[in-house]
């Protein structure tokens, strides 16, 4: 019987989860308002909805493939959460950031970044 995953592990699934739900509901939000040519600029919006779709395939297949325990799935997700951090940061600066929304992608991302790089996810995830 193989050994159940650890805590750190799940939580961090959790979160990854939780990523790939809200990417998913975004690319539904623009696709939607790109349906029903509510837009201003066809093609910037048509290249937002192609950008959010693969990241939102990218971060599904990368949840998968660390619930399945292989090591590029943690290391994709590793990478997508410092990616996330520096967004974060362009969210609360300027005259017009939004702080609540970069505090929350930080502390998300923050969280999610220290379980997986926690010596019970290495030691989980097969080399």
């Amino acid at each position: 019987m193989p050994s159940p995953k650890p805590i750190q592990l799940n939580l961090a699934l959790t979160l990854v989860a939780l990523e790939v739900l809200t990417s998913a509901a975004v690319t539904i939000y623009f696709g939607y308002g790109l349906i029903t040519n509510q837009v201003n600029d066809l093609p910037i919006l048509a290249a937002i909805v192609a950008l959010m779709t693969g990241t939102t395939v990218f971060l599904a297949a990368a949840t998968k493939a660390l619930f399945d325990l292989k090591r590029w799935g943690r290391s994709a997700l590793i990478f997508w959460q410092f990616l996330q951090i520096s967004l974060g940061w362009g969210t609360i600066d300027g005259k017009n950031g939004i702080l609540w929304l970069g505090i929350t992608i930080f502390a998300v991302s923050g969280i999610t970044a220290i379980l997986l790089f926690s010596k019970p996810v290495s030691k989980a995830i097969p080399s």
